[in-house]
Parts: C-alpha cells; structure tokens; sequence
C-alpha cells in the first residue's frame, strides 16, 4: 500500500531554482522520465502574477454527511482541517482533494490568513475557495478550480490529513514539492525533484537561446529543435559567458 512520503523540507538550493523555472519546463522533464500526469487538471490561480515552491501537505475532503460533520461540531480539535492548517510549517502548501467539486468552497480568507501565518506559500485545491477576494488580498498564492460563496460544510467533509491525495486528477504524497506558476500547478515527486530542476533550469537556459535566434529570424529547421550546430552556437556562447 502506498503512504505519504517522508516529509523532508525543501532545502533552499532547490527552492532557488524551482523558483525560476517554468511549469512547463518542469512538466517536460518529468515526462521524459516517465511522469505524464503530474500538472493539475482545470485547477488555475486566482492571481496569475504569483508563483510558489513548497512541500506538499495533504487535506482528504469526502461528501458531507450528517452523523460525521455531527461529530466534528461535538469535537472540533479532532477536525482534520484545522489539524491540517495548524500542522504547516514554513514553506508548505496546503493541498485539498475535493474531488473536482466547485459547489461550495473548501475554505476562506481566515483559515487562508492562518495557513499564511503559519508559514504557508499557497493554498491548492481541486475545489473552489469562498471569500476569494479576501484570499486574493492576503498575497497568498492561491489555486483552485473554482469561487463559490457556499460554505465547506454544505457539500464536504474533512476526512484526513497528511495521507495520499487525488487532486485535480494528480496523485499527491506527502512531501512531493509542489511548483505552481501563471500557467498551474505541476507536482515533483521528491525523491527526482533535485535531478528534474536541474534538467529544467539546462534546458530554459538552451530554449532562452533558441528563442532569441528565432526572434532574430532564423528558420524552425536545425534551431527548433536544436541541430548539432545550433548546439555548438549555444555551448560557445555560454563558454563566452555573453
């Protein structure tokens, strides 16, 4: 049976240059290496200046039903989503499976604001946020599949935390690093998330140079994809340092 991955920090050095790479590039990447599902379906930021880096931390949201969301109200310190939110530390992201359902939000601006306090770089669902206009104010990075102003209890109930999760049509653990952009959110699972942001950050400084043959005229053939000339071009031109 699959568990949640160890739940190691993202060390700075990594952070850094996932910071600057695309999702797209990443993507690239983890599909050259047998990864093909790894960007989140129709899940898509509320700002689309924002980017984020972190470590997953995983929210299981199932159907509301009556004698569970009883119990919650009876004993809220045993609610799964406020353990979730009170569990994150410093460069984690707040990932909830809501099964794709947008009728109501997983969460608001307060628990948002407290993810943020915490330390928290974004908050990811598969769901909608309520309150977005307020999530958007916080400066939080925020991704989701939809805005609704219904509250979580009417559709949802949290069911566990820091467990294997399906979100926007991605298996998350625990741990995996979470990279999202203007474009989505894409999920390095982390034991490769050091060689595939190496490979990326290579291959965004080759398509740099690609592109700006291209914008200066050259033709598709042998610069897109690079021929072995255009490889050499590229290798003087970094040995150069221009």
């Amino acid at each position: 049976m699959v568990s949640g991955g160890e739940l190691r920090p993202v060390p700075e050095t990594l952070r850094r240059v996932l910071e600057r790479t695309s999702t797209a590039t990443l993507w690239t990447q983890l599909y050259r290496r047998g990864y093909r599902n790894q960007f989140l379906q129709d899940v898509r930021p509320l700002r689309s200046d924002y980017r984020f880096v972190g470590r997953a931390r995983t929210l299981r949201y199932l159907p509301g039903r009556a004698d569970l969301l009883a119990a919650l109200e009876r004993e809220p310190e045993r609610n799964p989503q406020r353990a979730a939110i009170e569990a994150i530390e410093p460069g984690d992201v707040l990932v909830i499976e809501a099964r794709g359902e947008t009728g109501a939000g997983v969460l608001g601006d307060i628990l948002a604001a407290r993810v943020q306090a915490r330390g928290g770089v974004a908050i990811v669902t598969d769901g909608a946020f309520r309150d977005t206009p307020g999530i958007v104010a916080l400066g939080l990075a925020a991704y989701a599949r939809g805005q609704h102003a219904g509250l979580s209890q009417s559709l949802h109930v949290p069911i566990d935390r820091d467990v294997p999760i399906a979100c926007g049509g991605v298996t998350i653990l625990p741990g995996d690093v979470l990279v999202g952009d203007g474009e989505g959110v894409v999920v390095l699972p982390r034991d490769i998330a050091e060689e595939v942001a190496e490979a990326a950050a290579e291959q965004e400084e080759l398509e740099a140079f690609i592109l700006e043959r291209i914008r200066a005229g050259a033709p598709l053939a042998g610069t897109y994809p690079p021929d072995e000339a255009t490889k050499r071009a590229y290798e003087a031109q970094r040995r150069s340092g221009e």
